[in-house]
């Protein structure tokens, strides 16, 4: 189920800002966290860019609120 709301409204991929919104934080600390290696949602770095890819993105954020 978010799965396929996060999938209608981001697409296949999340960009930094897209999860910096979804988790009501700062892109700043997102950053950081990836810098520091303790993201530990899947991500790829494309270029300058980190995107993140929706479906394994809610798969992880579910898996976090059990």
């Amino acid at each position: 189920m978010m799965q396929d709301l996060l999938l209608d409204k981001y697409g296949v991929f999340m960009d930094l800002q897209d999860l910096a919104d979804l988790l009501k934080i700062k892109k700043t600390s997102l950053y950081q966290q990836i810098y520091q290696g303790q993201l530990d949602i899947p991500h790829i770095k494309r270029g300058k860019k980190y995107l993140f890819p929706t479906q394994q993105t809610a798969t992880y954020l579910q898996s976090q609120m059990q």
